[in-house]
C-alpha cells in the first residue's frame, strides 16, 4: 500500500527502506560473490518491487562495501582507491587494467586530498552480516527499516526539502556529502546517532550516474524523518496551487 505522501509526491519508483543486519527477511534477489557490482542497480530493483539483500562477501565493490556500512572495505578491497580517485596510476598502471585506473577518475586534485576524503568517512559496521533493501509497499513482509531512501527529480526533492523543515522551522535539514553513488546509506546511517537528525542528498558519483536514473537524485534518512513527513499533510505545500502546477508535468 502506498503512504499518503508517496501519492501526493506522485512518485514513479517506491521509497526504499534499508534494514542493517537483517538476517530474516526472504528476498527476490540476491549478487552473486563473482565479479564487480554496484549498489544502485539493487537499490533501483528494491523501488521497483524487488526484496533485496546484499552480503559482505557478495558486495566485491569496495566503495560498496562502505555504503553498506560493512566497515572499511577500501583497506580490505583496494587500498589505493586515492589513486583511482584522483589523477590515476599512469605509466604504472598494470596491463589491461580499466582506463579509469590509468587516468584517474579525477574527482580530487592529487592523492593526498583524496586520502583527506577518504579518512573523514564516517566508516560503520552496522550492516553486517547483510543489508536487505525492500520497497514501502512490503515493508509489512520485513518489518520497520532503519533508513528510508528516495529516488527523486527536481520536482519531487524541492517538495521534500521543504517538508523537512515543515515541523521545526530550520533553514538546513539536510546535508550533501560528496561520495560514491551508494554513500548516502553510509552518512544517512552516520544521523541514526544523532538527536537532531539530517537527510541526506546523493547520488553525485559521476562514475556510476549511468547506473541510475536520468535526472534523479537520492534522498535518505532515517525512518523517524520518514515519519513525520507523513504528518500535517493536508496542511503542507502538496496541498497549493504552486505544487499542483508542478503536478501537471510530472
Amino acid at each position: 500500500m502506498k503512504s499518503k505522501l508517496v501519492e501526493m509526491l506522485h512518485l514513479d519508483v517506491e521509497p526504499v527502506g534499508i534494514y542493517f543486519a537483517n538476517t530474516e527477511a526472504e528476498c527476490d534477489l540476491e549478487p552473486e560473490p563473482t565479479g564487480r557490482m554496484c549498489v544502485v542497480p539493487f537499490l533501483l530493483a528494491a523501488a521497483r518491487g524487488k526484496v533485496v539483500d546484499i552480503t559482505e562477501e557478495a558486495c566485491r565493490c569496495p566503495g560498496g562495501t562502505v555504503g553498506c556500512c560493512f566497515g572499511d572495505g577500501f583497506a580490505r578491497k583496494n587500498p589505493n582507491i586515492h589513486v583511482m580517485l584522483s589523477q590515476g596510476m599512469g605509466d604504472a598502471t598494470p596491463p589491461n587494467a580499466p582506463v579509469h585506473m590509468r587516468h584517474g577518475e579525477r574527482f580530487f586534485c592529487d592523492e593526498e586530498t583524496a586520502l583527506k576524503w577518504r579518512n573523514s568517512l564516517p566508516l560503520s559496521e552496522r550492516g553486517l552480516p547483510r543489508v536487505v533493501f525492500a520497497p514501502e509497499s512490503r515493508w509489512s513482509e520485513v518489518g520497520q527499516p532503519d533508513l528510508v531512501l528516495v529516488f527523486a527529480d527536481p520536482d519531487r526533492l524541492s517538495a521534500l526539502v521543504t517538508m523537512l523543515g515543515f515541523h521545526n522551522g530550520r533553514a538546513v535539514n539536510t546535508v550533501v556529502p560528496y561520495g560514491a553513488a551508494c554513500h548516502s546509506i553510509l552518512f544517512a546511517a552516520e544521523q541514526l546517532d544523532s538527536d537532531d537528525p539530517m537527510a541526506v542528498i546523493g547520488l553525485f558519483d559521476i562514475s556510476q550516474r549511468n547506473a541510475a536514473i536520468a535526472n534523479y537524485l537520492s534522498l535518505t534518512m532515517p525512518l523517524t524523518l520518514w515519519e513525520g513527513l507523513q504528518l500535517g499533510l493536508d496542511k503542507s505545500c502538496l496541498t497549493t496551487h504552486s505544487w499542483e502546477a508542478i503536478v501537471e508535468r510530472l
